[in-house]
């Protein structure tokens, strides 16, 4: 579920750039389109009125989900119009700007890429480099085709360095909130049981050093008893199901409650001692609740029970004082019979 969820953002994420990026580069190219009319620049008012034609239908490429194609496309399709650009107008102009920030969008397409065997931003990043350095070498050889006028020269000169300052920024920026919620979910799936779905051990460290007021707070640590049977009788797979209505159980029967697995078949409740209904009573109440339930997994019938040892928090006193105490009480329970609350 959590790598389809991942994936499912992966592609939202990849289809908003792209249709985001195209419709910029799109606007872009009108833009130039109308500064080559005003300065009357014959050649370029044809290459950039077939380069608009081009990325109207790279929205296709997007539409079906192309976008590594899409990527390629647009990256051969800039190289060649900075190239030819730089050529005819002048190093000067800045187009050689967008060959860094290609750099980071080739990076970035490359990690967003389903083909995890893509290693293109490193050609990219050299392709980028080697054309730069070509056009800062020919500027200094060969004049330009055209020789623009000044106002013309300033005007695309700022546009780039605007554009590539906010391509660069773009990019990271999507980049950074992604790795942001990516670093989020794995905090959480870190801190979260796999099988049973609620907090584990390190979830509840967490909560123990978050929560300010444990005063009046009870940790209950119980386990269920003779679980080793179940798993020896019913199979683990039927063991694992009982875990889960375990956890199910509790959440149901003890609200406003943190509750973790602890390990193996043991779990750990956080409750607060309220004086209308103390702890003892939630905790008997949940008790009774596991020993009247018949769990039901395929076509067996299992009953168990639980024992319970709760402890009330004590000023200063650490998580691991805390849930050794509640150990103590646990096993005193066993010791004694079992299926029972020890406070």
């Amino acid at each position: 579920m959590a790598k389809t969820n991942e994936a499912a953002e992966r592609y939202k994420t990849i289809n908003r750039t792209s249709n985001a990026a195209n419709i910029a580069y799109l606007i872009l190219h009108l833009l130039y389109l109308v500064l080559f009319i005003i300065a009357k620049l014959d050649i370029m008012i044809y290459v950039t009125s077939a380069v608009i034609a081009v990325y109207l239908l790279f929205f296709l490429l997007i539409k079906y989900k192309k976008y590594y194609l899409y990527a390629l496309m647009v990256g051969n399709e800039f190289f060649a119009f900075i190239i030819l650009s730089s050529l005819m107008l002048g190093f000067s102009t800045g187009f050689h700007l967008f060959l860094i920030a290609f750099c980071v969008v080739s990076f970035f397409t490359t990690y967003f890429s389903k083909k995890k065997e893509v290693r293109g931003s490193y050609v990219w990043v050299f392709l980028s480099l080697l054309i730069y350095i070509s056009l800062f070498i020919l500027s200094e050889l060969i004049n330009p085709y055209y020789a623009i006028e000044k106002w013309l020269e300033m005007t695309l000169f700022i546009i780039h360095l605007i554009i590539a300052f906010a391509i660069i920024s773009s990019f990271l920026a999507i980049f950074i909130k992604y790795a942001s919620s990516l670093e989020n979910r794995i905090m959480v799936d870190s801190r979260t049981d796999e099988l049973t779905q609620i907090a584990n051990r390190y979830g509840l460290s967490d909560y123990f050093e978050q929560e300010k007021n444990k005063n009046g707070k009870v940790l209950a640590m119980f386990d269920i008893d003779d679980f080793k049977g179940i798993n020896d009788t019913y199979g683990h797979i039927a063991g694992d199901y009982v875990l889960k209505r375990i956890a199910e159980i509790v959440k149901a029967t003890i609200e406003d409650a943190f509750i973790c697995r602890y390990g193996g078949e043991e779990f750990i409740i956080v409750l607060d001692d309220n004086k209308t209904n103390s702890f003892y009573e939630r905790l008997e109440a949940f008790r009774k609740s596991v020993s009247k339930e018949t769990i039901e997994f395929e076509d067996m019938k299992i009953n168990l029970t639980v024992t319970i040892g709760a402890v009330k928090y004590v000023d200063g006193m650490s998580l691991q004082k805390w849930t050794d105490l509640a150990d103590e009480k646990l096993y005193e329970g066993k010791n004694s019979g079992k299926n029972k609350t020890v406070i």
